[in-house]
């Protein structure tokens, strides 16, 4: 792993902290890429205004019933 991260590997990071914590580590790798690379972070806004537009229209799932399904 080099020092600076690629724009490739930035945009993993991104994705991936869609579906799990990053580490420490890597959210600073992210972050200081972020502030030299204009390309990455419109990268990183457009999948936070999906991940945000994405949580505004979940549809709530209903607990399961122990009634069996009615036909």
């Amino acid at each position: 792993m080099s020092l600076k991260p690629t724009c490739k590997e930035v945009h993993r990071l991104v994705s991936e902290g869609l579906d799990r914590n990053l580490s420490l580590t890597e959210r600073s790798r992210v972050q200081m890429h972020l502030l030299v690379c204009r390309a990455c972070e419109r990268f990183n806004g457009q999948m936070d205004l999906l991940r945000r537009a994405m949580r505004r229209y979940e549809v709530p799932v209903d607990p399961p019933s122990d009634e069996p399904p009615r036909n």
